[in-house]
């Protein structure tokens, strides 16, 4: 996909998800009681619905208008499998999860981090039927769950799963709820754990870890991005997946506060030495080897 074309589109894209969803307070309130503010968004939302209702090329058709973009123009990479259906498409299992990461290993973290870059994405496989054709099925994938009763939550889960919504949750949105985005991500961490930790922690334990729990998942790329950077460093991020890998072998679960604890240890040790240059077993507290269940 050419950048120019991220480029030529990034601010309708903006524009268009900012026009398209009522702005909360701080206080947690939407804005603007004010009809020639709310009016328009409801329209706007409801074309929105009107398209997904329609069918996959009424939807394609529908968002390269918004964008303004020509046929021939997109050229997403290839897909896997000939079809998702909506529970694969909404969860992807793990299994999915690496056929999607392997297809799509040569993609360029540049383009995987921009919301835009998976929008245009899915309006090619959309093009191409990858999620079924009809209304039902791209309404069930797309829009449906947690309050999708209303057309507010309908339209926020469509930008989510198809995009991510920076102009409401951030630039940590796209990693957690941009979905085909989420599971590109996990395999591409796993596979860089397994090659900074020279196979030390295989790729499916890392994997396997990253896709287990998804409040875990969601909080370890809060606080990558957000919060704590250091850990961004490719030792300590593999470091800090070993040891979740171990309570996950040893207790069968893992949550968010587990990476919380963690991350706050690492990002102390940042502190005082340099990642790059401590020995592994420094890192990992003497230990040697995974868990069992790393082999693959």
């Amino acid at each position: 996909m050419d950048r120019h074309l991220l480029e030529r589109t990034g601010s309708r894209f903006d524009e268009w998800q900012r026009g398209i969803i009522f702005q909360s307070t701080r206080h947690g309130k939407w804005t603007a009681a004010d009809p020639r503010i709310t009016n328009p968004i409801r329209k706007r939302q409801e074309e929105l619905q009107a398209a997904i209702s329609a069918g996959a090329h009424a939807l394609s058709a529908y968002l390269r208008k918004k964008l303004q973009i020509s046929q021939g123009e997109l050229g997403a990479p290839r897909f896997p499998r000939p079809r998702l259906t909506p529970r694969e498409f909404q969860d992807p299992p793990l299994e999915l999860e690496e056929e999607l990461g392997k297809a799509w290993i040569g993609l360029r973290t540049s383009l995987t981090s921009q919301p835009l870059f998976w929008l245009l994405c899915h309006i090619d496989w959309l093009e191409q039927g990858r999620f079924d054709v009809t209304g039902h099925h791209l309404a069930e994938a797309f829009t449906a769950g947690h309050g999708d009763t209303k057309r507010e939550a309908r339209t926020r889960n469509f930008l989510r799963r198809t995009s991510g919504l920076p102009v409401a949750r951030g630039n940590t949105s796209v990693f957690s709820d941009c979905l085909m985005a989420r599971s590109w991500w996990r395999y591409h961490l796993a596979d860089q754990v397994e090659k900074v930790t020279a196979g030390r922690v295989r790729r499916r334990t890392a994997h396997r870890v990253l896709h287990t729990n998804r409040p875990a998942w969601e909080e370890l790329i809060m606080r990558s991005l957000r919060r704590i950077t250091v850990i961004n460093q490719p030792r300590a991020r593999a470091a800090i997946v070993h040891q979740l890998a171990s309570r996950l072998e040893s207790r069968g679960h893992i949550d968010k506060k587990d990476v919380q604890g963690i991350t706050l240890v690492f990002a102390r040790q940042g502190l005082r030495r340099s990642f790059e240059h401590t020995s592994w077993e420094d890192l990992t507290g003497g230990s040697r080897t995974t868990p069992s269940s790393a082999t693959t």
